[in-house]
């Protein structure tokens, strides 16, 4: 046995009559109540002379767990914030960015917080610049969280796992095809090596979720006719630092790469559009309920509004049509144009009535058939707990390969929009192109997409053939 859980919390079964015509991507799910059931089975019949013994010293409590954080933005604070809270055997010891001002930022807020005690970062454990991350994996450091914009994790994640070393990471898993395909191989060497990974897709450990996808698997709804992942917003959701600001901030002119890694949201090769770096929540929600990915997609995307030299080279629409073998559509959209409203997720229609995660499921005439009632949990602390909880017990959770097909299908539909035509599931498990510098040394270094003569950035971004 492995003792392996893929993280698709609550799922009884996968829907056989659309399951099966899928291309296999990676071996079935284990759900949660079955790891669980033979997990402690599983690791006191597997020889411990296979094992990464340091790895797993406190798992009777005779020691600590020593944590790194990679990428010192919003997000890693708060991933940093619940590893404190995970349990009083937490230190976190080391932290890397690109910037250092990010580390010192990171540091001041979490100095804050009722575990500041268990933050032991010091000077020589404080790692800038685009090697930065290497130095971390090499100052010894049980776990890392890797929250760096989407275009590193492959890199970033691959170098944690050969150094032995457990890992959260951010989604999206990457932002093109090989950067997935670099992730999956990644994962199973983790997998190997009975590294813990945990993929941010922090609706996989929400109670409400778990529930709602149960009564899904159970035929609540019964067989799906269409799925909605929708987000709309009517102002653009990453502050912009201007050139002029940029400039004055480091007391110099500023390099490309300078302006395009603190603006990164606005870049393809950085966040992989927000069809992939945003959408990519509710999209998931969608493949989770069908069990897998879906078989082909058409898009459509424009830069209708936010054009000029200081919107980088991502679309401002961007809209995908799915398809599943037995008829099943997925409808994404995502939206920052003027007068939008405000929307921000999924929808499900099906043969008994229509369901909103994770709350919600009703009959035609609006008659409820099941209703989440409480009590909710935070899901973001969860997902750091249940991965402390896994590296304290040497259980060896892995979420990877349900989180690369939710990220691939996402840069399925955005491929399908930025070249006008139908792509296929098939077609994108061995696609080559590549929208990442793999290995960035520098800030004098240029950036993959640069501007024209009048500052703009071409959009679609044409990627490069791997």
């Amino acid at each position: 046995m492995n003792p392996i859980d893929d993280g698709r919390r609550g799922v009884a079964s996968r829907p056989t009559s659309v399951s099966n015509s899928w291309p296999a991507t990676a071996p079935g799910p284990t759900t949660r109540r079955q790891f669980l059931a033979t997990a402690t089975r599983a690791v006191a019949a597997t020889s411990l002379a296979a094992l990464d013994i340091s790895r797993f010293a406190h798992a009777a409590g005779s020691g600590v767990i020593r944590l790194g954080l990679i990428g010192c933005g919003w997000r890693g604070t708060g991933a940093t914030r619940n590893a404190l809270e995970a349990g009083k055997d937490i230190r976190v010891v080391a932290m890397a960015d690109l910037l250092e001002e990010k580390i010192t930022s990171c540091l001041d807020q979490l100095r804050k917080v009722p575990a500041a005690a268990q933050l032991d970062v010091t000077s020589g454990r404080r790692f800038s610049g685009f090697d930065g991350f290497q130095s971390l994996l090499a100052a010894g450091v049980d776990g890392v969280m890797i929250a760096t914009p989407p275009g590193f994790h492959p890199l970033q994640f691959e170098a944690a796992v050969r150094a032995g070393v457990h890992c959260f990471l951010e989604k999206p898993v990457a932002v093109d095809a090989p950067g997935v395909r670099s992730i999956r191989t990644a994962a199973a060497e983790a997998r190997r090596k009975r590294l813990s990974v945990i993929v941010g897709f922090q609706e996989h450990f929400e109670k409400a979720y778990e529930q709602f996808m149960s009564q899904i698997a159970n035929g609540a709804l019964g067989k799906i006719s269409k799925l909605n992942a929708i987000i709309r917003m009517e102002n653009w959701p990453r502050g912009i630092l201007q050139r002029p600001a940029l400039d004055r901030q480091l007391r110099r002119p500023a390099t490309e790469m300078d302006y395009q890694i603190r603006n990164w949201y606005q870049f393809l090769w950085l966040s992989g559009d927000p069809f992939v770096e945003t959408l990519v929540h509710p999209i998931d929600t969608c493949v989770w309920a069908m069990g897998g990915p879906p078989q082909s997609a058409r898009g459509q995307a424009e830069r209708r509004e936010h054009t000029g030299t200081d919107f980088g080279n991502i679309s401002d629409f961007l809209a995908a049509h799915y398809l599943y073998p037995a008829g099943t559509e997925i409808k994404a959209e995502i939206s920052v144009l003027a007068g939008n409203g405000k929307a921000w997720g999924s929808s499900f229609e099906g043969e008994k009535g229509i369901a909103t995660p994770p709350d919600n499921i009703v009959d035609r005439q609006g008659q409820v058939i099941w209703r989440f009632s409480g009590p909710k949990n935070d899901p973001h602390r969860e997902e750091i707990k249940q991965w402390c909880d896994s590296i304290r017990q040497g259980k060896g959770l892995n979420t990877v390969d349900s989180a690369a097909d939710s990220t691939l299908v996402a840069i399925m539909g955005r491929t399908a929009a930025y070249t006008g035509r139908e792509v296929t599931w098939t077609e994108m498990l061995s696609a080559n192109d590549s929208f990442f510098i793999h290995n960035p040394k520098s800030f004098q270094d240029d950036p993959p997409e640069l501007p024209d003569k009048f500052g703009d950035y071409l959009f679609p971004p044409r990627g490069r053939q791997g």
